[in-house]
């Protein structure tokens, strides 16, 4: 393993995997020559508004040589991975990169289900890769914003969590049908738990894991899809000396979109949007003591998040969204399948042991 970034394949290079690449390339430039294992080998060109940009064609534009395989990849000396590809073919991707010595970084989440997720992590433990997932919400200023309040216990024990994500996924890519999309199509890893899987993954970041699961959901709109689309899931934590409620909705429908959380303790309560990005404190007695509407891009926590994948390389430490990171929210949501499929609670730790 290199502390280099200079060799770097792309496997996908849709919405996200373009994304990351614009951004490696604002910050490496000509430092890196990029390599892409594709199969739809699309030559589209996106903004960070997901809009096609006439006239430009993606290799040309960036350089790209592209591989007929992975091992071809592998033998021209790549050095760093970006699993971008659907998520039903992350694992295998991973393991191949990881045992070729590179480094990678990969979209959440890690895969469809938890098979798999020990030979990864014996072979992580092996060879001693840098493994980044690719959680930016962390850096979105609300959520980090929450978590130093939370670390203050800035109001008091806490008492309750109602999580909110819904978006009409109809409206995610305008450069492709939906019912087409990895996230809508049960055979390559989609539905809305996974896929909107963020939000289990900043409440176990700010609480933990929890300690049992209960959801219900389903295919339940007129969506022409074939995986579930609405799921309320209740989850219950022990924090300090209370067994509180923590409760999230995913959707794949609402019109506009809301992106929100509130967080009740003793002593007050936080909301923040992740959409506006307005952060609201309150105290015991309903009065707001501070209020921010933080000014950013959406493209920061991107830039952020990047940034952070290659220090972890190129100074040889360790990553706050490790692969075990990326374990745990997948373990919470393959609870909440679980759980829907039952129609019973799940004991968290006791499921995850099985």
């Amino acid at each position: 393993m290199g502390n280099k970034v200079e060799k770097v394949l792309f496997v996908g290079l849709g919405g996200i995997g373009q994304r990351h690449l614009r951004n490696l390339k604002q910050m490496k430039g000509d430092c890196v020559q990029v390599y892409a294992f594709r199969k739809r080998n699309a030559q589209f060109v996106l903004n960070n508004k997901l809009e096609i940009i006439e006239n430009e064609e993606l290799n040309t534009k960036y350089g790209i040589i592209c591989v007929n395989s992975l091992e071809d990849a592998f033998q021209k000396g790549v050095d760093t991975v970006f699993i971008c590809n659907p998520t039903s073919m992350h694992m295998e991707v991973l393991a191949k990169a990881i045992k070729a010595g590179c480094n990678v970084f990969i979209e959440k989440p890690i895969a469809p289900n938890l098979e798999g997720i020990e030979e990864i992590e014996r072979l992580l433990s092996e060879n001693g890769n840098t493994v980044f997932v690719g959680y930016q919400n962390r850096f979105h200023p609300c959520i980090v914003k929450a978590k130093t309040l939370i670390e203050r216990q800035e109001i008091g024990n806490i008492l309750s969590v109602n999580a909110e994500i819904g978006e009409c996924v109809k409206n995610w890519h305008k450069y492709e049908d939906y019912r087409t999309m990895y996230a809508c199509r049960k055979d390559l890893g989609g539905g809305v738990v996974v896929t909107q899987i963020h939000e289990l993954d900043y409440l176990y970041y700010l609480f933990g894991a929890p300690k049992t699961v209960y959801a219900i959901g389903g295919k339940l709109s007129d969506l022409e899809i074939d995986v579930e689309d609405v799921v309320n899931i209740l989850m219950g934590y022990e924090i300090g000396e209370r067994y509180i409620p923590v409760n999230v909705h995913e959707d794949y429908i609402q019109v506009p979109a809301r992106r929100k959380c509130r967080i009740v303790g003793t002593k007050g309560k936080m909301e923040f949007d992740l959409l506006s990005s307005v952060f609201n404190l309150y105290n015991e007695s309903g009065n707001v003591t501070y209020s921010e509407t933080f000014e950013f891009e959406r493209n920061n926590m991107f830039l952020q998040e990047m940034q952070e994948f290659i220090s972890c390389i190129e100074e040889k430490r360790n990553t706050f969204i490790s692969f075990n990171e990326g374990k745990k929210s997948l373990e919470m949501a393959m609870a909440v399948k679980e759980s829907m499929k039952t129609g019973k609670p799940v004991e968290f730790e006791k499921f995850i042991n099985n």
